[in-house]
């Protein structure tokens, strides 16, 4: 049975796609700017060296390119989460929510948090091994609100699971 969708669900889709296209244009130009980085880097160095700056950028390249990576990965994921969350609110507006593929969806969404999580943890280190060489700060670390999303998400597809269970059980019973 589909329902028109309410104000709050209207709002979340829309907050989805902006979101997922918003990470998905960033992360492209995050990962361009890692490779141009990686591939410019000579001609940084040498105008560097002329200016006197050797010493503080001459081993920076992989430690900033993994940073810039990183981003672009975390960006990435999150545009995966936005794409799930946009097929499980599919199905919630349609009046279907407690499907296999929801469940699935939302246990996915649960691992893709972890994955930014440990993405950010390591690109966190590549940030501290920049700030420990320049004067420039790092920004990362680590998050537990990230986990309790995580674990949010592996009970929710659960939940989801129960009650498609037992909706089934109960079709099977009439």
């Amino acid at each position: 049975m589909a329902t028109s969708p309410s104000f709050p669900l209207a709002t979340s889709r829309i907050v989805c796609v902006v979101g997922l296209s918003l990470c998905i244009v960033v992360a492209v130009g995050l990962g361009l700017i890692s490779a141009a980085l990686a591939i410019g880097w000579p001609h940084i160095l040498i105008e560097a060296t002329e200016k006197g700056m050797t010493a503080k950028v001459a081993g920076l390249q992989p430690w900033l390119s993994l940073v810039i990576a990183g981003a672009a990965v975390i960006l990435a994921l999150t545009a995966a989460v936005f794409s799930n969350l946009l097929t499980v609110l599919d199905g919630v507006s349609h009046g279907n929510p407690f499907t296999v593929g929801n469940s699935l969806r939302l246990r996915r969404i649960g691992w893709i948090i972890l994955g930014i999580q440990a993405t950010g943890f390591v690109t966190g280190l590549a940030g501290h091994a920049i700030a420990n060489r320049t004067d420039i700060g790092s920004g990362f670390e680590f998050s537990f609100t990230g986990l309790l999303a995580a674990l949010l998400a592996f009970v929710l597809a659960e939940v989801f699971e129960q009650a498609r269970r037992l909706r089934d059980d109960l079709e099977g019973t009439v």
